[in-house]
């Protein structure tokens, strides 16, 4: 990883992951989007996941974020009494989750 400057840019003057000016931006442009907008936005995105990563199944993929999110939650994560498992990378999934 690159060294950090003072505004959190590495050399090529791009953001730096995790930096506070850069998330602070994006929550200002999300303020100033209407929610109906922002909405839309997030159906785009869902949408072009499903298409990519799950060939069309919206199903597999409510459930895939579902089985993240779980894991993500999880208070034992890390710990010999965590519950939930990470689901693994989406094409693995995928395939273990095949309706025939």
């Amino acid at each position: 990883m690159q060294a950090k400057t003072t505004t959190d840019r590495d050399t090529a003057g791009r953001f730096l992951p995790g930096n506070a000016h850069a998330a602070a931006g994006g929550r200002a442009r999300a303020d100033k989007l209407a929610p109906t907008r922002r909405r839309e936005i997030a159906q785009a995105g869902f949408a072009a996941l499903v298409d990519k990563h799950f060939a069309g199944d919206r199903d597999l993929a409510k459930r895939y974020i579902g089985d993240v999110g779980a894991w993500a939650g999880d208070p034992y994560k890390g710990t010999r009494w965590q519950h939930f498992a990470h689901p693994g990378p989406i094409a693995d999934y995928r395939n273990r989750h095949k309706t025939p």
